[in-house]
């Protein structure tokens, strides 16, 4: 009972990592080499922590290792999840030199090969919860039939084969919607209700980040010209209407690497990384023309015209992404005070 309880407290341990390394998210993009490492060297531990809590049965293993490789598989750079399970089963040869540790060795090879190519046939096709039991039921069947081989008494083999396909089946329904619930969690924290766009919070969250990253970036500032004369005239309702359908228009026009969040009452963030200055402006400007060439709806059927101002400012060596948010500001400001629907690029 320790032991399972163990391995229990142990993946929720590997969620929490996946978590924390962002490969919950569902924009998440692949890591960096040192990223890659880090995560592979914290999979093994974790790894290496269920083999000590092992469960042992006549000389066989028996823990939620395949349960880690599974969520490996489906969440992780197969880079990741190949090179975990590879170091893990020299470990575990390591561990005890008998006969199920050179099958484990073999089996274990199977899987780093196995699972990536698996995840990648199904992935897209079926929801997680079943590619997850596809994974972990593939991943349970050379222990079966080791199992089978190692142990004369059937009636013993058929039972640690339903209790270990029962634990591992239980622990992926738990922990899938233990991550779904997550999720809903993350994006409910990290949303802004009204427009469905990325909230300051996370806007600030992804300028440190940016930041720690020391990546190149362009940060603007856009506000809704004359945005209180749509609320007095028509409503607060018609003043969310507007907002509803500028962060439509945003999704609409974002190309890869473009960010946009409502930062407060009318005003839009936009993070550019992967631009030069000159491709960042450009974008911008298109997309200011875009929105002053188009009608949005108020109180019913009633077409408006809305322009925009934009503030830019383009990260410089040795600034914090913070000041460089200050300079967007102030370029905001500009824009506004010499006659709006303009894009004004901090010098």
């Amino acid at each position: 009972m320790v032991s399972l309880l163990a391995n229990i407290g142990i993946m929720f341990m590997a969620v929490y990592f996946c978590l924390k390394s962002g490969r919950l998210e569902k924009n998440y993009h692949h890591a960096n080499k040192s990223s890659l490492i880090g995560c592979i060297l914290m999979e093994v531990l974790l790894g290496t922590i269920l083999l000590s809590f092992s469960t042992v049965i006549l000389g066989i293993r028996y823990d939620f290792r395949v349960l880690l490789f599974c969520f490996s598989a489906k969440y992780m750079d197969w880079r990741i999840t190949s090179s975990s399970i590879f170091l893990l089963s020299i470990i575990r040869f390591l561990w005890g030199n008998s006969e199920a540790a050179q099958v484990n060795l073999i089996v274990s090879l199977m899987l780093a090969i196995a699972l990536p190519m698996i995840v990648e046939l199904i992935r897209d096709r079926i929801n997680d919860l079943a590619q997850l039991l596809i994974l972990v039921t593939v991943a349970l069947i050379p222990t079966i039939v080791f199992t089978n081989h190692q142990i004369a008494d059937k009636w013993l083999v058929l039972s640690i084969s339903i209790i270990l396909s029962a634990l591992n089946y239980a622990a992926i329904f738990v922990l899938h919607y233990f991550i779904s619930d997550l999720h809903v969690l993350i994006d409910s924290a990290s949303t802004d209700h009204l427009t469905n766009l990325k909230n300051v919070r996370l806007f600030n969250s992804d300028l440190v980040e940016m930041e720690r990253k020391k990546s190149p970036v362009t940060v603007a500032v856009i506000d809704i010209d004359h945005f209180k004369n749509y609320n007095d005239n028509y409503g607060h309702d018609s003043g969310d209407a507007v907002l509803r359908q500028m962060a439509a228009l945003f999704n609409e026009r974002a190309i890869p690497h473009t960010t946009f969040y409502r930062i407060g009452g009318e005003e839009f963030g936009v993070i550019l990384s992967h631009f030069s200055p000159s491709a960042a402006e450009a974008f911008l400007h298109e997309l200011q023309e875009t929105v002053s060439r188009r009608s949005f709806t108020v109180r019913g059927e009633n077409p408006v015209s809305i322009t925009l101002s934009v503030g830019v400012a383009h990260s410089e060596k040795g600034e914090t992404l913070k000041k460089t948010l200050k300079r967007a500001d102030i370029a905001l400001y500009q824009a506004k005070e010499s006659g709006r629907n303009k894009v004004m690029v901090s010098a």
